[in-house]
């Protein structure tokens, strides 16, 4: 395997890591790109979640170090995060390359709308608190089944819930929150494309160690940096990302 795609995945496992945890949807660059170097569709959604488990855990150290982990919620919610991804992740190991190459192209451009729009300026504190954790459960129930079958952008869905369903919460909490839901399920889930074989190696080390350092970073500065520019970045990255899907 030639060095220059290896480096570049490296490179772009810091940049991810880091948008990852201070926003959300870095996976909608990487998928594209493992995709781009010639991993089968499958092989690449198995490949980036073994970086994503390295970033996250670096990532939860940062947030329980700044105080930004609640544990006790964040717990309760990846019970049914956990269960549900490994059906997710089961469908995912079946499904053909070209649907999930469609599938991927749909929800990146949904993903760049709600970016652009961003609802979550119209749902943070117009809701009622006192929601029952029942709804909670139900709809990380369907963010699991996502998470365990696509996973990218994941993360920007459940600070929406998170803002809609306990908009009281502080947003540096929530990403706290999010980050040890994803870690634990995603730890999970994820055995299910090892035992299949759908993880490439060489390219899950190099994105690891690039994603634990960005994710490393987005702890530590989460709850302090504006994320305007990423998102713009973001936003044009994943566009030009969704066109070479369709294409191809």
């Amino acid at each position: 395997m030639e060095m220059l795609p290896i480096a570049a995945v490296l490179l772009v496992g810091v940049i991810v890591g880091f948008i990852n945890i201070v926003s959300a949807g870095g996976s909608m660059l990487t998928l594209p790109l493992l995709i781009f170097f010639g991993l089968p569709s499958n092989v690449a959604n198995g490949t980036n979640r073994i970086a994503i488990m390295f970033q996250n855990t670096f990532a939860l150290y940062q947030f329980h170090k700044n105080g930004h982990l609640n544990w006790r919620l964040g717990l309760l919610l990846a019970v049914p995060a956990t269960i549900a991804s490994v059906y997710g992740a089961g469908l995912a190991v079946d499904i053909t390359h070209g649907t999930f190459d469609t599938l991927l192209a749909t929800f990146m451009i949904i993903f760049a709308v709600l970016l652009i729009l961003r609802p979550q300026r119209y749902i943070k504190g117009k809701f009622n608190p006192k929601v029952s954790i029942v709804i909670l459960f139900l709809a990380f129930v369907l963010i699991g089944i996502y998470g365990g079958a696509l996973q990218a952008g994941v993360g920007f869905f459940i600070i929406l819930t998170l803002l809609l369903l306990v908009p009281q919460i502080p947003m540096g909490e929530m990403h706290g929150i999010k980050t040890l839901v994803v870690t634990i399920y995603i730890s999970v889930s994820t055995f299910v494309f090892i035992f299949n074989g759908l993880v490439d190696w060489k390219f899950a080390v190099a994105l690891s160690l690039g994603s634990a350092l960005g994710g490393a970073l987005g702890g530590k500065y989460a709850s302090v940096l504006p994320d305007k520019l990423l998102q713009r970045i973001l936003i044009g990255a994943i566009i030009f990302f969704a066109i070479i899907l369709f294409i191809r």
